[in-house]
């Protein structure tokens, strides 16, 4: 086996085992420091001054961890295997005369030291912290926490009697406790009442269901909250005295006001209830003690679990195959090409060859996936020009990974090596294609028969198998003929591939859990619900959720509850006379 590391010499291997153990530490001790970060995002939103390890629960960070440290040692070790000599080619600045073995540990240490101030690498940094941070769902569950508590009803009734007249309380009315959603009045009772609770919990010790450690650290901006609240009394005021002259009178920056420390709120609350769930994981009982009326969901299983697996199986199967296949060779059943593996470490190579386009595609097809929805293209073009930017996107990056784990293998990169890769681009470029096609699907409702998403990506992707192999031989030998039984073997080993992912792919998407998405689904089975009760039948109740509003910007009900401010409106046209819901 020729690597850009000479492993001939015992004592060599054995100092690039100790230095690479030592690199990954060194790699450890910077990604949990730099995981820990928050990134700026550009917003004002609350939750991106929290921490990420306030963000997310102790399962959701070591997930995200786990992808950002992962893909820090796997570029360590990478490059690593390429070796000193090809380092320096691609323009790494290494020592002269330096140990091949000590390689792992001067590789960590310039990519640690150089990745905070070169431009390009701390970029790539970032990108990849951010998309560590996504898979935590950091900072989208303590949005989508805030979203459901803005969104839920709100029982005051432990907030009458005596609790009225706590100084938290002042200003608060018992008539506000009965106004509609999106009135000031009720948001002013809201904030009054959470101010109260959170404080009178806190002084007394009442922290079973909260994480002690977030609210003593974000004391000050709990207390902050509480000033702007007193701040507010005298406007509330004034807002009440103007409002009984004139019934029409608003004070929007008031209500905005009141909303904002509504928000952080949620913010802070969430987080501390998420931080110190019960082993069920449901977090609504604490939150209910509240004052929270939140209905019972039953959040889908996450999907990493799935690919995980589904890669897993992949893994296995090709070292499987190709194992069975030098195992035939000695049965004598036809002369193998010079091509053909017999070596008993090549499968192993092999397996890590194969599946490198495929796990580079799906990692690509997911971000720029996720992007174009987050900035709100994806469904605005056509899907089929969709799946073809992905699909060369995709393999672009597959080829990428390719060459990269070549160079691992050989002393120096050739225009013959660049372009013997090349061909094997067309695998990353279905995969990646058909893992948007199946999270498309799932989205959407429209998965088609298991038969199909199985057999159609297994003939695709043992299809391009078949051509790449065909290809890449007739380039390296001079002639595809020369090498029939390594190209068939790829070809199957390539259709096994696509049969596996075929058959996990579709059901982690349908078991992928965007937490955001999962709160917008509520709030419309929520909207259906109220509807339904108002109308007292399921046909008034859908012809109103489906008609365009012009209290709702000319919007339909059911899409303005895809944010909360839209939900609460159409909410409170149900809470108000007939006459102004139509």
């Amino acid at each position: 086996m020729q690597l850009g590391l000479p492993f001939d010499d015992l004592w060599s291997f054995v100092l690039f085992i100790a230095c690479l153990s030592a690199a990954i530490g060194l790699v450890y001790l910077f990604c949990g420091q730099k995981f820990a970060e928050r990134i700026s995002t550009g917003t004002d939103d609350y939750a991106d001054q929290l921490l990420p390890r306030q963000l997310a629960t102790h399962e959701e960070y070591s997930k995200g961890f786990l992808v950002y440290f992962g893909t820090m040692v796997a570029t360590v070790l990478v490059l690593s295997l390429i070796g000193p000599n090809n380092l320096v080619a691609l323009g790494v600045p290494l020592p002269k005369d330096l140990s091949p073995g000590a390689v792992p540990i001067a590789v960590a240490l310039i990519l640690v030291g150089l990745m905070p101030t070169v431009p390009l690498l701390l970029d790539v940094e970032k990108w990849l912290r951010r998309y560590a941070h996504e898979r935590a769902y950091i900072p989208s569950a303590a949005r989508a926490t805030a979203q459901r508590l803005a969104a839920a009803d709100f029982d005051f009734t432990a907030y009458e009697g005596d609790v009225l007249h706590q100084p938290e309380m002042r200003g608060v009315e018992a008539a506000d406790f009965t106004r509609p959603r999106r009135s000031l009045e009720h948001d002013w009772a809201r904030l009054s009442c959470l101010v109260y609770e959170q404080k009178y919990r806190r002084t007394a010790g009442l922290m079973d269901w909260l994480d002690a450690d977030l609210l003593r650290d974000y004391a000050k901006d709990l207390d902050t909250i509480e000033t702007a609240k007193k701040s507010m009394e005298s406007d509330v005021a004034t807002y009440r005295a103007e409002k009984a002259k004139d019934s029409s009178y608003a004070n929007e920056p008031l209500r905005r006001a009141i909303r904002d420390n509504l928000y952080k709120l949620y913010i802070l609350l969430g987080c501390a209830v998420r931080l110190k769930k019960r082993p069920n994981g449901d977090i609504d009982p604490a939150l209910r003690q509240f004052g929270f009326k939140l209905s019972h969901t039953t959040l889908p299983p996450g999907n990493d679990d799935l690919k995980l697996v589904g890669l897993s199986i992949v893994a296995i199967s090709i070292l499987l195959l190709e194992l069975a296949a030098i195992e035939l060779v000695f049965f004598g059943l036809w002369t193998p090409s010079p091509v053909f593996p017999e070596k008993f470490y090549q499968p192993f190579i092999d397996t890590a060859s194969t599946i490198t386009p495929h796990l580079v595609a799906i990692m690509v097809a997911d971000l720029i996936r996720s992007r174009a929805i987050k900035n709100g293209t994806w469904f605005r073009r056509a899907i089929s020009a969709n799946y073809v930017r992905v699909a060369v996107a995709c393999g672009l990056a597959g080829y990428a990974g390719l060459v990269l784990w070549g160079l691992a293998q050989v002393r120096a990169l050739t225009p013959d090596g660049l372009l013997i890769d090349a061909p094997y681009a067309l695998l990353a470029m279905a995969t990646g294609g058909f893992y948007v096609y199946h999270l498309d699907n799932a989205e959407m409702h429209r998965r088609p028969s298991r038969l199909w998403e199985v057999g159609s990506q297994t003939i695709v992707t043992g299809m391009c198998g078949l051509i790449a192999a065909s290809v890449s031989f007739e380039l390296i030998l001079g002639g595809a003929s020369m090498a029939v039984d390594r190209i068939v073997l790829t070809a199957v080993i390539d259709a096994a591939v696509g049969f596996v992912l075929g058959w996990y792919l579709p059901r982690a998407a349908a078991a992928k859990s965007d937490p955001l998405a999962d709160v917008k689904d509520e709030r419309v089975q929520t909207l259906e619900a109220t509807a339904l009760a108002r109308f007292g039948n399921s046909a008034a109740a859908t012809d109103w959720l489906e008609q365009p509003n012009l209290a709702l910007d000319n919007k339909s009900p059911r899409a303005a509850a895809v944010n909360v401010d839209g939900f609460e409106h159409a909410v409170s046209l149900l809470q108000g006379p007939r006459a102004l819901i139509a």
